[in-house]
């Protein structure tokens, strides 16, 4: 018998060693967490919104340029394996695949298509974390001592958020099956009146007395709703159709989202939990959720009234669009509070919360004309206009800083397409990091821009402000360095002067890439202009 290495001692082949199992880089307690939740929403009879059903809901779970982990979906797209390993999932099969994730920015919580299956997506708490992380050290720079009792509080856990988050999440998944095309439009906060005074002491009215309402005595309900109900008219007297159907569409589509947290907590009080949750810290149980509800209703409050910085701004689209996802979360509440059938009449092409709330209050227009008469004469109407008054100032002063940015970039990129037949700008953004500057001017923000003008493409490699002038048809950028002349030309095959026509695939610049550059060129100093003719 021959020893050669070629078999082993009883003349077999050896056997082929096994792949090692691959490792879930995703925080475990997520996975029992969805299970806790689908024990709720999981079935035909779900008592947080009737008539949805989540056991096929496939759920995604990511931490970006890691690991994408997938539960209970049908065909997962290539590269993803059977994880066969200790932890398991009541949902169905676990899958993982590791690098690139489908996903690859921090926190994005949201509902989207995987292999053409709708799959609600919720980031890793590492990734949340890292958010986090990066949200307290921007704020640090310019308020220290509030920035320190953001660590302390950031650092207490609170696993509760996780829960209503998958809920929220795969909620979206059963609002796309039934109504697609409902939801507001976002390039609408491109001109929506952010800082606008009656607008924004309406919807302070509004949180206040949508907040008494929900911690009323029963008897008390109805008369303050009635108030709210007054100061929404008498709000949205003054907005243009576009951004009430903006209000309404989301207040559909991120209100009932946030409404189904608030019934989860309903539902899910007094429940046996599972046992692997008790090994997340912080997990206290289900015996006694109302502290979480009252959470709910303050964090309403105080985003209804513009009193929370989202994103570490008070000026832009981040509280705009956020405090929809609470007002509509209050009159959903409201609406049950008042035994309302609502939740499949929702679902309707033209319903609205507010309609459905009006509706069910049916008050009367010559009374509804003299809740407004009270309101606006209030005392609190008109210190409420003292301060949203000021609010304006400071946010016209902050977007002054923020244009003024431009000049002090290390370097500027200005691409003007007026002289490009169908000169439309198109914007890969995010609705949070919209700041209107004025009618035909706004700033996008929080995540790299990309985009195109026809044939021409444009990408940062990382998040700076990008300024969009519609009227001038421009788009400024800040480089992060000054362009060189030199390589401008080698990329371009020509020096960057005005009457020079220039050309190139692809041109490289500090902190940006271009494709499809056809052209005049001009570098004065460190702000290259180009002006597209195609």
């Amino acid at each position: 018998m021959s020893w050669l290495g070629s078999a082993d001692a009883f003349g077999q082949p050896p056997a082929k060693a096994k792949e090692p199992e691959t490792g879930i880089q995703i925080d475990p307690g997520l996975i029992s967490q969805v299970d806790q939740v689908w024990t709720v929403i999981g079935g035909p009879k779900n008592p947080v919104w009737p008539g949805w059903d989540a056991r096929d809901t496939p759920v995604l779970i990511y931490f970006p340029e890691r690991q994408d982990l997938l539960i209970n979906h049908p065909k997962p797209p290539d590269g993803f394996k059977r994880y066969t390993g200790p932890l398991k999932s009541a949902l169905g099969p676990i899958h993982i695949r590791d690098g690139k994730t489908i996903l690859s920015l921090d926190g994005q919580n949201t509902a989207t298509d995987v292999a053409g299956v709708r799959t609600l997506v919720v980031a890793d708490t590492l990734s949340a974390r890292r958010q986090w992380a990066e949200s307290v050290a921007a704020l640090a720079k310019g308020d220290p001592a509030n920035a320190k009792d953001q660590i302390e509080s950031g650092l207490v856990p609170n696993p509760y958020p996780a829960f209503w988050m998958f809920a929220h999440e795969a909620f979206h998944v059963y609002q796309h099956k039934r109504a697609p095309d409902k939801g507001g439009r976002e390039s609408t906060l491109l001109t929506y009146p952010s800082l606008s005074v009656e607008n924004n002491v309406g919807f302070a009215l509004e949180a206040e007395f949508l907040h008494a309402a929900l911690e009323a005595e029963q008897a008390d309900v109805v008369p303050l709703l009635k108030k709210w109900l007054a100061a929404r008219s008498l709000r949205r007297a003054g907005l243009p159709r576009e951004a009430i159907d903006y209000e309404d569409g989301t207040e559909f589509n991120e209100g009932t989202a946030k409404y189904v947290e608030y019934r989860l907590t309903q539902c899910l009080e007094g429940a046996a939990p599972l046992d692997k949750l008790w090994l997340i810290q912080g997990f206290q149980g289900f015996k006694d959720l109302g502290p979480e509800r009252a959470r709910m209703r303050s964090q309403m409050r105080k985003m209804m009234s513009g009193q929370t910085a989202v994103n570490n701004d008070l000026y832009g689209a981040s509280p705009v669009r956020f405090r929809l996802y609470f007002s509509g979360m209050g009159i959903g509440a409201a609406l049950d509070r008042l035994g309302a059938q609502w939740h499949d009449k929702i679902f309707e092409p033209t319903a609205t919360l507010t309609g459905l709330l009006a509706a069910e209050l049916g008050t009367k227009p010559e009374h509804l004309e003299a809740e407004i008469k009270t309101v606006r004469a209030s005392a609190r109407f008109a210190e409420l206009t003292k301060q949203k008054a000021a609010l304006e100032a400071d946010g016209h002063a902050h977007i002054a800083t923020v244009v003024a940015g431009f000049d002090r970039a290390a370097g500027e990129l200005v691409i003007d397409y007026s002289r490009v037949r169908k000169s439309t700008a198109e914007f890969a953004f995010t609705p949070f990091g919209i700041l209107r500057v004025s009618d035909h001017q706004a700033v996008y923000r929080l995540i790299p821009i990309s985009g195109a003008v026809g044939s021409f493409q444009f990408a940062e490699a990382g998040a700076r402000p990008v300024l969009h002038d519609t009227r001038a048809k421009q788009i400024r950028f800040q480089l992060t360095g000054k362009p060189d002349p030199a390589d401008l030309a080698k990329q371009l095959g020509a020096e960057p002067k005005a009457d020079q026509r220039v050309g190139a695939a692809k041109l490289t610049l500090p902190g940006m890439t271009l494709n499809g550059v056809k052209g005049r060129a001009r570098l004065d100093g460190k702000r290259l202009t180009l002006v597209l003719d195609e």
